[in-house]
């Protein structure tokens, strides 16, 4: 049972941080498709009218993509709570460092790890 709640973890772990990093991947791109409509517009010396409805849309998409990021974001805290929930302890793995959570929501020095994600997972524990 033990080994299965691991091995569940470690896949939610790596389809959350391929998540996490397919958001990010697609904010660079539309923020560089927002930067490029308005210099495209400036180059070719046309009204600011020209494309403003298309420059409006791709704003509203890159604000749609922060909303989808906070909720991702929101999914990987609310997921070390359910880590405790299932029995699993702490355990580093992977690569990236999280920042101190200013609200308390980790009290076990979890959020103090330097060069690795922190995932709850057993240290030595029996099933």
């Amino acid at each position: 049972m033990l080994n299965e709640r691991l091995s569940a973890a470690k896949k939610i772990a790596s389809e959350l941080h391929q998540a996490e990093d397919a958001i990010d991947e697609a904010m660079i791109r539309i923020a560089q498709l927002a930067a490029t409509l308005p210099a495209a517009r400036r180059d070719i010396n046309m009204s600011a009218i020209v494309g403003q409805e298309a420059l409006a849309k791709v704003a509203h998409a890159l604000a749609a993509a922060g909303e989808v990021r906070q909720l991702l974001t929101d999914a990987h805290i609310s997921l070390t709570v359910t880590q405790k929930q299932v029995g699993l302890g702490t355990r580093m793995f992977g690569a990236g460092v999280k920042p101190p959570e200013p609200s308390g929501r980790f009290d076990d020095g979890s959020n103090d790890a330097a060069g690795a994600e922190v995932m709850h997972l057993p240290l030595a524990k029996a099933s």
